[in-house]
């Protein structure tokens, strides 16, 4: 009886995400049309020192993909003279991720720059091959489990990785204990 309820406010969640992401969706475009419209009838340019979030969103592609550093580069080009901070664009693309309106393609690697797309409509639950180890074992660690028990859990929710089963075995319990994780008996407390 609870999960059908349960169900129901999923789907209900679900329903409001995406009218959400409509409305939003049709406010952006009417905000671009009426910039473009006093442009073209009072001459005048866009206002300077925008809000540090609308402004990315605003120069954010919409059909291709992205790294923070096009996305510093569009900033510079649409107002030269700001100062624009790639640790608050990073931190924007971050908070786009956690409301679903932005997914990461790539994980960054030392030399490449992680790839992002902007997606049409919010994305449903957890995405964990797009989550840190820290936050899949957080979410597969339900009870008591040893650390093969969890390092199953973490690979059946979905979780990629290129390490080798044994290598991130040792991962997890390193991450375990330095969370502070307890054990009692030899399996990990959630």
């Amino acid at each position: 009886m609870l999960t059908e309820f349960n169900a129901l406010r999923a789907r209900a969640k679900i329903n409001r995400d995406k009218a959400l992401a409509d409305v939003q969706r049709d406010y952006e475009l009417a905000l671009e049309k009426i910039q473009a419209l006093q442009e073209e009838l009072l001459g005048a340019t866009r206002e300077r020192n925008t809000r540090l979030s609308a402004a990315i969103e605003s120069v954010m592609p919409r059909e291709a993909d992205f790294t923070s550093g096009d996305l510093l580069a569009a900033l510079e080009n649409l107002e030269p003279g700001r100062a624009w901070k790639k640790r608050s664009i990073d931190n924007h693309i971050a908070y786009l991720r956690e409301r679903g309106l932005v997914r990461r393609l790539k994980r960054s690697k030392s030399n490449e720059p992680a790839v992002y797309v902007r997606v049409a409509e919010p994305l449903r639950g957890p995405q964990t091959e797009d989550m840190p180890l820290r936050e899949a074992i957080g979410q597969a660690l339900t009870k008591p489990m040893n650390t093969t028990e969890v390092l199953v859990a973490v690979l059946e929710s979905g979780y990629q990785t290129e390490m080798s089963k044994s290598n991130l075995r040792h991962t997890i319990a390193k991450l375990l204990g330095r969370d502070g994780y307890k054990r009692d008996g030899g399996k990990w407390l959630p």
